[in-house]
């Protein structure tokens, strides 16, 4: 069904930011509807309710709802007008858990978050080198949610183990080329948003992909040189960023402007513990909390855990770490069911992702950010899939319940020979 594909896709397209006149239309609330009504009726293989039920989808909702809460002081209408900004996150979990309906619509929808996130990957590379850096808020920037030369890196350590391990085990030739294009795409956008936060991320990136898909033979031998080719990688990206920003804004200012941030994020948490300063209002009042530079003031925490618990207090943050933590527990273990290899690889890609996306949240404040919602849809709609299935020993007990009196229970497996 083409919906799997293109509901994804269009939500990191981002067709309102792309096309800026279909902006007042909301069109991905307007996709988001037609998704929904595309699959009135279809059945699924798996009981939806289950995969709403996972305690993922439970602390995501309460998290979202907590942010909306957070604003009380400034009355019902912040409220309100909170709760229409998070909610566009709930409608999109809920829409693509309503989507999914089987394996084949999970593997369209893993596609189409690929294809739409290596369109933003190859924007920013794009307007780097035709010069749009200015318009597309700095280097390797794309637009949208992923206009700022850090965000940008966000989406690239989403999709990089994706692109990986596809192409490791891809067998079609244009396939196998679309998706190594992806796979070297999303190295290059790294280093050309010259984020050192970002390239942090891509080495440890590339050291979940050894630990996960080697054997521990390779793993010797290939680790260490991903340690030395990595600290070679992150003291060049911090070189050509001071390069890129003159004496201006060295990295001793990078470093002491976030502990700025950070300590005001601290006296937050002391002075609102339940409920904090309100959501998305760090930058804000930032300034009442500490001493903040001129060059800091407006900005985020730079760190997504401090800013949770600073704008949400320790309601939000316990929600934002409960999340993480179950769809992390959802995808460590082996699957709940029995899996195909592709399944398999798309639980293993999305664990990378998601560890490599809770890394790269020490660095900047995105609670917002897409990678953490759609990788817990693919967790939860995942795992939900291979819960449904019979086990190999439900399958044999239920074949000797229904043997014949008198005969051994077959077992379905093959005679020794």
């Amino acid at each position: 069904m083409l919906t799997s594909f293109a509901y994804p896709f269009a939500n990191f397209f981002q067709p309102g930011v792309f096309w800026p006149e279909t902006a007042d239309f909301k069109p991905l609330q307007v996709i988001a509807m037609l998704a929904l009504l595309a699959t009135l009726g279809r059945k699924s293989t798996y009981d939806r309710m289950a995969a709403v039920r996972h305690p993922s989808i439970k602390w995501l909702l309460a998290f979202l709802c907590i942010q909306a809460i957070s604003v009380f002081r400034t009355g019902f209408s912040s409220i309100l007008s909170e709760f229409g900004f998070w909610s566009v996150y709930a409608l999109f979990v809920l829409v693509s858990l309503r989507i999914i309906t089987d394996p084949a619509t999970l593997r369209r929808y893993v596609w189409g978050m690929m294809c739409g996130s290596l369109w933003i990957v190859l924007w920013g590379i794009y307007a780097v080198f035709a010069g749009l850096e200015g318009e597309n808020g700095g280097r390797a920037g794309a637009y949208g949610m992923y206009e700022n030369h850090n965000d940008y890196t966000f989406i690239i350590v989403q999709t990089l183990p994706f692109f990986y391990i596809y192409w490791r085990n891809e067998q079609g030739f244009l396939r196998r080329m679309f998706l190594l294009t992806g796979f070297l795409g999303c190295i290059v956008g790294v280093f050309l948003s010259l984020s050192r936060g970002g390239m942090m991320a891509l080495v440890l990136e590339f050291a979940l992909i050894v630990i996960y898909t080697m054997k521990p033979r390779q793993r010797l031998i290939v680790l260490p040189l991903v340690a030395a080719l990595g600290a070679a990688a992150i003291s060049y990206q911090y070189l050509k960023r001071a390069q890129n920003q003159g004496d201006s804004y060295t990295a001793e200012d990078a470093e002491a402007s976030r502990y700025e941030l950070w300590e005001a994020g601290g006296e937050m948490i002391k002075q609102h513990p339940f409920f904090g300063i309100g959501s998305r209002s760090f930058g804000e009042y930032a300034n009442d909390y500490g001493e903040i530079s001129h060059d800091n003031l407006g900005k985020n925490s730079h760190n997504t855990y401090i800013e949770v618990a600073a704008t949400t207090g320790l309601f939000g943050l316990i929600c934002f770490i409960g999340m993480l933590r179950r769809t992390i527990r959802e995808l460590r273990g082996p699957p709940p069911g029995p899996a195909e290899p592709w399944e398999e690889q798309v639980r293993k890609a999305t664990l990378i992702a998601f560890y490599a996306t809770c890394f790269r949240a020490f660095f900047d404040a995105k609670s917002w950010d897409w990678s953490f919602y759609v990788l817990i849809v693919i967790a939860v709609a995942s795992g939900a899939i291979l819960r449904s299935r019979p086990r190999v020993s439900d399958t044999v007990a239920d074949a000797a319940l229904d043997a014949p009196p008198g005969l051994p229970p077959t077992n379905h497996l093959p005679a020794r020979t």
